[in-house]
């Protein structure tokens, strides 16, 4: 058999690659993981089946849903060209081979293979390293040992034949044993040899106490006769005593009333047609499901896609909530936008003025605006105190000044004038500022929408009062000048008077603004009112600041409920989990992944909609509709008759049966017992009954004292002597024992002999090839070394190498013990008359040096003119050598 060529459709990293094989010698050229070992494993595969999936063993299934499998051709001698496949999820991986127009299975590729094993295929036609020192120290025996167990010399059976025998014999018999069959037969039949040789001696006197015993019998009938009533009735007892369970069931099947949940006939018959067609679904349901897995392994469907078809309603459900998961999410961000919004103005706030309160309820919005406008208030009188003060101070200075005196009538004119002038001076510009200031506070917390215009107001009131009070300093000032050039007049007593009540008013205003700007700064728990000027400002914050303290509660309850829910909705995700990449995706972008994923697989069921599978998959669905509707319907019917479930009306069924069998019980345990009770028996009496009798059959025994005192001791040494059997017994059991040791004896001898015949005809076998395969291992070794060792024989039953001079195997170097099991294994091979399979050699020269490379190259050459062999490597200095001897190379790498 020679590989042709093989079609890899998956295998470990194999996809989709064709690997032609040259018809002699060939070398697979290839760096480390390139695929060499796996290469290895496919021939196998396809060769002797797919192995059974181990925990530590490598596995070469494909992981992307790629079929597992292949193709292979082969040329067989005699036969032509085969081509076989195997694909293991193709009828559970049996192989299937066609040789021309002819199609078959595996009898077929077993009638190719001649013979030919996977372990015959790894032992002998394969070389590792591993495999290269598992012949050290060989000795004659040995070596014809591993001959025969490879299965070279076709008396392998032969040997295994043989040591069957010997274990059969060894589990029977042996030397020492003590448990062994035939060794406890033997004991066995030396003891009772003894115990024949005591009876006899003892014989005389047993035919003596026989005789006398005899006497005692007869004069002991009389006494029996008398017994023999008693003897009855006790025996009547004790047969009721031993029926008494079925007794008890009697009494108990008797004393048994009718269930109250008894079933109707009609309702038996109800229950049982519901239960045929139940039945008849659950068939067709089964059959359904059969075909589909059958089906299924026919087809090929990744794990993802079955995955998709058990979750589809469940996937489709959840993207109708795609648009509730966007607005969910756009929420969030405004949320979290706005709550970083406020908790930035609140901070500014704070760091501001100072504040530090832990919530709004902590504070009266009320009380703050009532100590605001007490302060306001507080503002204004003193403002208009101090330009009350001013004035007054500007008429006392002017007056101090004037030194001229004029007449009464002018003074009293002037006087009057002035205090005309004083009345209306004040109350003009106070009013307009006052004004100013109400229009300013409007704007600021009252109407902000109309701050400018109020500002605007406030603005020109303010000038307004600024330039009326300039104008009334320049008509004083105009006045005084006249009052001058008339002369000094006397300063009045009351301008003096009202200045110094006017400071005493404007001390307690300050001390009471004082006071209520104390309480404001406990209230906001922050810094106090650097300038009473900003004060305006300070009020429009405290307000803006408690509004932000009350939306940001809002917000952080709108962000915890918006939260919530957004988990909610990530959770259903999470069966898609092992599936999809969603973990570090949000909301958003899971829809959007899932939308894709959805779309990908539905056009996949698109295309596979008329497949066998999927209409198999619907009816399944149909029949479980059917089930389940029929279970509905049948709900008040279990309910009356007291069942679960359609699959426990069997049961049911059956235990109402069975109140029908125990009134059938009642009538045959009626016909049995009534003759052995024809009275009632209470419990306990039979055993009171029984002792009675039985101590009068005591009385009775006790009568018969000194006839048994005549018997007795002639009775205690026959049971003596009785206790190892009469001597015929003892003689009898003697002969059926040598009966069985004769035939086991002869049967382990038969084993025996059988055994040592096969052993040394299987010797023969070996011994009459061993010379062969020396001669050939010989002309390989001396290949291999280059001419150093030329031949091979055993001294005193040691494997000796003759060349320049004789080495035994434990002088040899590594490398030259591998050259040595190489040439044997070479040799194995040439001895063989059929060419079973190619060699495959796996990088087997990892000790040798360049010189024995180059050699091994040579012998591959030579050899490869009768045996196709496949060498596997990654050496570059290997593929230089097959350079040299004209032989083929492939690389691994411009295939894969």
């Amino acid at each position: 058999m020679k590989l042709i060529r093989a079609e890899i459709t998956g295998f470990g990293k194999y996809r989709q690659q064709v690997i032609s094989f040259e018809a002699q010698n060939q070398l697979l050229f290839g760096p480390n993981e390139i695929g060499k070992s796996t290469l290895y494993q496919f021939i196998q595969c396809m060769l002797f089946g797919f192995p059974p999936r181990r925990t530590r063993q490598k596995d070469y299934t494909p992981k992307d849903g790629t079929a597992f499998g292949g193709k292979l051709w082969l040329d067989f001698p005699g036969v032509g060209e085969v081509y076989l496949e195997r694909y293991k999820q193709v009828d559970r991986g049996r192989v299937k081979v066609r040789l021309g127009e002819q199609v078959g299975g595996e009898k077929l590729w077993k009638d190719l293979l001649q013979g030919l094993t996977s372990a015959l295929f790894s032992e002998v036609f394969t070389f590792q390293q591993e495999q290269l020192s598992q012949l050290d120290h060989l000795q004659e025996e040995e070596l014809q040992q591993v001959l025969l167990s490879l299965g070279i010399t076709g008396s392998r059976q032969l040997m295994e034949q043989g040591q069957q025998y010997q274990k059969e014999n060894q589990k029977n018999f042996r030397p020492k044993g003590q448990r062994l069959p035939l060794n406890e037969g033997l004991g066995q039949w030396q003891t009772l040899h003894h115990r024949i040789q005591e009876k006899e001696a003892a014989e005389a006197r047993v035919q003596e106490l026989l005789a006398n015993r005899q006497t005692s019998r007869e004069q002991l009938a009389t006494r029996r006769k008398e017994q023999q009533a008693l003897k009855a009735t006790l025996s009547q007892a004790k047969e009721q005593e031993l029926h008494w369970q079925q007794y008890e069931e009697w009494q108990t099947l008797k004393s048994l009333k009718q269930s109250e949940i008894a079933l109707t006939p009609e309702q038996v018959q109800a229950l049982e047609g519901i239960y045929q067609q139940y039945q008849g679904l659950t068939a067709q349901l089964k059959q359904i499901e059969e075909d589909y897995y059958q089906a299924k392994e026919a087809e090929t469907v990744t794990p993802q896609y079955e995955f998709y078809l058990q979750h589809e309603g469940v996937i489709k459900s959840l993207l109708k909530q795609q648009v509730k998961g966007v607005r969910l999410t756009d929420e969030f961000h405004r949320s979290m936008a706005r709550q970083d919004q406020l908790l930035g103005e609140i901070n500014d706030l704070e760091t501001q003025y100072g504040w530090q309160l832990p919530s709004v309820e902590t504070v009266s919005l009320k009380e703050l605006d009532d100590l605001s406008q007490k302060l306001g208030q507080i503002q204004e009188r003193l403002q208009e105190n101090q330009l009350q003060q001013k004035w007054l101070s500007t008429e006392l200075t002017a007056e101090e000044a004037s030194q001229a005196s004029s007449a009464s009538a002018s003074n009293e004119a002037e006087t009057s004038n002035k205090t005309s002038f004083n009345s209306q001076k004040p109350s003009l510009t106070l009013i307009s500022l006052a004004l100013a200031a109400v229009f300013l506070l409007l704007g600021i917390f009252v109407l902000p929408q109309f701050k400018a215009i109020l500002g605007i107001a406030a603005i020109v009131f303010g000038i307004g009062g600024a330039l009326w009070e300039y104008h009334q300093r320049q008509q004083t000032a105009l006045k005084q000048g006249a009052m001058v050039k008339r002369g000094p007049v006397a300063t009045p007593r009351n301008t003096q008077e009202q200045l110094t009540r006017l400071q005493e008013q404007a001390e307690q205003l300050r001390v009471r603004q004082d006071q209520l700007a104390e309480s404001l700064h406990q209230a906001l728990g922050g810094r106090k009112i650097a300038a009473w000027s900003d004060f305006p400002d300070y009020q429009s914050d405290y307000h803006r600041y408690y509004q932000s303290l009350l939306d940001l509660d809002q917000v952080t309850a709108d962000l915890q409920t918006q939260d919530e829910a957004y988990g909610a909705l990530l959770q259903e995700f999470d069966f898609l989990s092992n599936w999809l990449p969603l973990q570090e995706l949000d909301l958003v972008g899971r829809f959007e992944t899932l939308q894709q994923f959805d779309q990908k697989l539905t056009r996949q069921k698109q295309l596979q909609g008329q497949q066998k599978t999927t209409l198999l998959a619907d009816q399944r669905k149909e029949m479980l509709t059917k089930i389940n509707q029929l279970a509905e319907n049948s709900q008040d019917l279990l309910q009356q008759t007291g069942v679960n479930s359609l699959a426990e009306v069997p049961e049911r069924i059956q235990q109402a049966q069975g109140q029908a069998k125990q009134m059938q019980r009642l009538e045959e345990l009626t016909k049995i017992l009534t003759p052995l009770y024809p009275e009632s028996v209470a419990a306990g009496s039979l055993g009171v009954k029984i002792a009675r009798l039985q101590g009068q059959l005591n009385e009775l025994e006790t009568t018969e004292t000194t006839l048994l005192e005549q018997t007795q001791r002639q009775d205690l040494e026959l049971e003596a002597l009785a206790k190892d059997g009469t001597l015929d017994e003892l003689r009898q059991e003697q002969v059926d024992l040598e009966e069985v040791l004769g035939q086991q004896l002869i049967d382990w001898g038969a084993r025996k002999v059988a055994g040592a015949a096969l052993q040394d005809l299987a010797t023969d076998l070996s011994e009459q090839q061993l010379p062969q395969l020396l001669q050939q291992a010989g002309h390989y070794l001396q290949i291999l070394t280059n001419g150093k060792y030329r031949t091979l024989y055993f001294e005193e039953g040691q494997l000796v190498l003759q060349g320049a001079q004789e080495m035994g195997i434990q002088e040899l170097s590594t490398g030259t013990k591998d050259q040595l099991i190489m040439a044997l294994r070479f040799g194995y091979l040439h001895l063989q008359k059929k060419n079973l399979c190619p060699v495959i050699i796996d990088d087997g020269w990892l000790n040798y040096d360049s010189q024995r490379k180059r050699q091994l190259a040579q012998l591959l050459a030579e050899f490869g003119q009768k045996y196709q062999v496949i060498c596997l490597s990654s050496d570059r200095e290997m593929v230089s050598y097959y350079q040299d001897f004209k032989q083929p190379v492939q690389s691994l790498a411009s295939i894969v």
